[in-house]
């Protein structure tokens, strides 16, 4: 007697082979068991189109009807991480299944990973955004492309030398070089460990054992070629001009490193007056700049201040070694409504102030020091803090009764991003990548790529909108890549390395192979070797590259520019570039503005840019909100029994979240469902768990309930029951749309409609109807059960490609995690997919009408109708539902 249901598939979680309600526990599977059902898969085997046919021996004995071939009950977060501890311990069988091979002949699919930042716990919503990139990888191997999928991890930078300085309680500055390097070097490691582990249990397929580390001297390396080069070409220059400056770090940044916060501050309505007497009041929030006020603007239209212009307006406080008086000049940019409607236009305190005298070619002065001290230019203000200036200013010019009046007012201020102190304009020696004149053939570029979604471009065009000035490429740190530059004696030339030769000018001497530059003309007029003698006392440069200066050769490094030309021939452009929203103005803009520089090219064939990662209440993650979620405790959630609480701060107090079971493949299977690629998506380890663990659990119950089927070594003879034919139909119109997916890079797509095949059409209706065939050793049931299961895993695979790896070892003796080339699908069949939608209404009549009647889904019932457009239908639904 068949074993029977009391219940439609969704609500059965039970044995296939007795149709009992399985007892909730942790999976049995040792990881003994595992790796013998692993056995010989070290070779890499090429399959195309599917995972090899369905067979009833193979991947252990054959077992009889009503036996699962699954051992496991349910799918467990213990057997995932046997299954993936197994997946990275044969590093062979890896290197087999994940490593590049430029020579196979495939099209080469080249990601320019975003190497990530150790500076600490790696974020979750960055490690969601690798489980992604990891899902694009993977798919684009089933699509049959020779995908290389670095991984590398940034270790330049501010970021681990602020982390240092925290650890130790002492600034930089402080250290011998050598050692503070050394410091630095040691703090990025145990952090890079620790993001690995996080890597591999997130399931990511990076090509680990080809890792690249951006301050490893075959990286800098390349950073330091490429200045040389783009300086012999003139892009890149040396020049003083005003520089945003972090006094606090002592360093230059840019201008996409700027950001803005708003605090409180005080608007002074000073008194000035003309050589002829007359008083003028000029509005200010920063009175400790007057000491550098050029000139005193008003609007070209304000009537009010006509017969002002051409005079001269006395500065109302002390100075020293300048003049006293500055001319008054008309100026577009004055804002009549703001304060008195004239403005005082200093060195520096904006960057209209800037571009103010640049435009009136006048001399700048140089107010504020490199530590943020006030110059001798300030007279009575010398050697203060920029803060302690300005009470003292207002204290002065108060006893002086030059203060009109003083408003409290919120004020936008400009801080660093990373060390989020106030930053000043000040003038400095840097070097500049030359941008501005490049910005209309970077747009020709643009137009070029690809992105994903399409409204993301805007990202990148807004900021270019916004692009007026150079790109300052110099720092005053270390723990960066050197400025590869020595100067000669008379600072009339530059000695600069070969090609592919990492060096560190501050403690090196120029090696075998270096050339000498005329520093203005950068004519090379020979080796260093044969005129080190005529270049006297050599200098080497002390100053650092920006970060962004490294991590902008990204695309380049991966794709083999300078080390691999036959290589990086193939591969460029790269073909994919998956990154947030975050870091468009910064990693994005700056990679493709060396890629036009360098190589007049787009740097992509494709760019991705996904959202954030917020907390439950839509707010950006952050230390000060309380709000973050470890993300390898939610990832280990469940292991060994153990269930994951967090403690979450809210807008309106603390909350406690709570789960029992999440893991990495539930972890992807969330992010692949939650949102479309450029939205943001909120983090709570709840909803994980309650909207998609059961999605595993179904497709898991799917597997285990076919593997009790054997399948027919040959497929069988036609015709099939119209069932089979009807959900083979619906099958390759499914496979067809995810294919699609993949191809457009839409994870989203692809996964949801995976899911709503997987836990809905294939077991609800159509393995209902076929459930009895089945038991009674109905061939084409068996054929079809398992045809469209071993295919269903290699699509889904790229989201859960340990679940879907498990299951097919085990039922099928080969892993969907290796099929090359997407699946060869059934035909097509439009008139029996018409009749989708009817035969779910109709079932789903017919299960209501039995409960409402308070029958079991299991019982006989008769008056049940079935309609003339499911006439075909009609032997297999009245089999289906008992009807009389």
């Amino acid at each position: 007697m068949r074993p029977t249901s009391s219940s439609p598939w969704e609500d059965v979680v039970s044995s296939a082979s007795s149709g009992i309600r399985l007892p909730s526990g942790p999976s049995g599977l040792s990881l003994k068991v595992l790796l013998s059902r692993c056995e010989g898969t070290v070779e890499k085997e090429t399959h195309t189109g599917s995972i090899g046919p369905p067979r009833s021996q193979g991947a252990g004995p054959v077992l009889s009807m009503g036996t699962p071939r699954l051992p496991e009950k349910r799918w467990s977060i213990d057997l995932e991480k046997n299954i993936q501890e197994e997946h990275y311990a044969d590093e062979r069988a890896y290197q087999q299944r994940y490593g590049f091979n430029p020579e196979s002949g495939k099209p080469i699919f080249v990601i320019d990973t975003p190497p990530p930042y150790p500076s600490g716990t790696w974020h979750i919503g960055a490690v969601a955004q690798y489980s992604m990139i990891d899902v694009l990888a993977r798919s684009q191997r089933l699509l049959g492309k020779e995908v290389y999928f670095p991984w590398g991890v940034d270790r330049n930078g501010i970021n681990i030398e602020f982390t240092v300085e925290k650890n130790t309680k002492r600034k930089m500055k402080t250290y011998g070089r050598e050692e503070f390097l050394n410091l630095c070097r040691e703090t990025i490691e145990t952090f890079t460990q620790a993001m690995r582990k996080t890597a591999a249990r997130v399931g990511l397929s990076c090509d680990f054992a080809a890792e690249y580390l951006t301050n490893a001297p075959d990286y800098r390396s390349v950073t330091q070629s490429i200045f040389i080069e783009l300086f012999k070409k003139g892009d890149i220059v040396e020049d003083l001009r005003p520089n945003i400056y972090d006094p606090v770090e002592g360093t230059t940044i840019a201008d996409a490193e700027v950001e803005r916060i708003g605090r409180m501050t005080k608007l002074v309505d000073v008194r000035w007056t003309t050589e002829d007497g007359e008083d003028l009041v000029i509005s200010t929030t920063r009175p400790e700049l007057i000491c550098a006020c050029g000139v005193v603007v008003v609007h070209p239209d304000d009537q009010r201040y006509q017969h002002l212009v051409g005079k001269k307006a006395i500065l109302p406080m002390p100075v020293s070694g300048r003049a006293q008086s500055v001319e008054i000049q008309t100026h577009p940019s004055v804002k009549s409504e703001f304060g008195s409607g004239i403005l005082m236009v200093c060195s520096f305190g904006d960057q209209n102030d800037v571009a103010v005298f640049r435009e009136l070619g006048l001399a700048p002065f140089q107010a504020i020091d490199l530590n943020g001290c006030m110059t001798s230019i300030s007279g009575p203000l010398e050697g203060l803090s920029v803060l302690d200036a300005r009470a003292k200013a207002i204290e002065m010019l108060e006893m002086e009764g030059n203060i009109d009046a003083i408003e409290e007012r919120q004020q936008e201020v400009p801080v660093s991003e990373r060390g989020k102190n106030p930053v000043e304009i000040i003038l400095l020696k840097e070097w500049y990548v030359r941008q501005t004149h490049m910005q209309d053939k970077m747009l020709d570029l643009i137009e070029q790529i690809e992105f994903h979604p399409p409204r993301n471009r805007q990202f990148l065009l807004d900021w270019m909108d916004n692009i007026s000035i150079d790109w300052p490429i110099s720092r005053r740190r270390w723990y960066h890549t050197e400025i590869p530059i020595w100067y000669s004696e008379d600072e009339e030339h530059i000695i600069v390395p070969p090609a592919g030769t990492y060096v560190q000018p501050w403690k090196d001497a120029p090696p075998e192979g270096s050339r000498v530059l005329q520093r203005d003309t950068r004519e090379d007029i020979g080796s260093y070797s044969e005129l080190e003698e005529q270049m006297g006392q050599i200098r080497g440069e002390e100053k650092v590259f920006d970060t962004w200066m490294d991590s902008s050769n990204s695309n380049l490094f991966v794709s083999g520019y300078l080390n691999q030309p036959e290589v990086f021939e193939k591969a460029f452009p790269t073909a994919l570039r998956p990154q947030g929203k975050e870091i468009v103005r910064t990693w994005l803009y700056y990679t493709l503005l060396k890629s036009a520089l360098l190589l007049e090219k787009p740097g992509f064939k494709h760019v991705w840019i996904d959202g954030l990662g917020m907390d439950p209440w839509g707010r950006k993650m952050s230390k000060s909100l309380g709000n973050g979620i470890d993300a390898d405790s939610v990832l280990e959630c469940g292991a060994g029994g153990r269930t994951g609480s967090w403690k979450v701060r809210g807008p309106d107090g603390s909350v406690s979240l709570k789960a029992n079971k999440i893991g990495s493949e539930c972890f992807r299977l969330w992010k692949a469902c939650e949102a479309q690629v450029g939205d943001d998506f909120h983090i709570n380890p709840e909803e994980i768990e309650s909207k998609y663990f059961g999605v595993l659990t179904k497709i898991f119950n799917v597997a285990r309930f076919a593997s009790q089927f054997d399948c027919p070594e040959d497929e069988p003879s036609a015709p099939y029951p119209i069932e089979d034919r009807w959900i083979q139909s619906e099958f390759a119109t499914m496979m067809a749309s995810v294919r699609t997916s993949w191809e457009n890079l839409d994870i989203y797509t692809a996964t949801q409609a995976l899911k709503t095949f997987g836990t809905g059409i294939l077991p609800s209706h159509w393995l209902e109807m076929a459930k009895s065939r089945l038991y009674d050793g109905d061939q084409h049931a068996a054929w079809t059960i398992h045809n469209i299961l071993r295919d269903f895993l290699a699509a889904f695979s790229p989201v859960c490609p340990f679940f879907c790896h498990h299951i097919s070892m085990t039922l099928y003796g080969t892993s969907a995690v290796d099929v090359d080339s997407f699946p060869h699908l059934p035909s097509v069949d439009e008139d029996l997919n018409s009749k989708t939608s009817d035969i779910e209404s109709f079932n789903s009549e017919v299960w209501k009408t039995k409960k409402e009647n308070g029958l079991s889904l299991n019982a006989e019932i008769e008056g049940i109708v079935i309609p003339d457009n499911l006439a075909g239908f009609r032997d297999t639904l009245t089999r289906m539902h008992k009807l009389l």
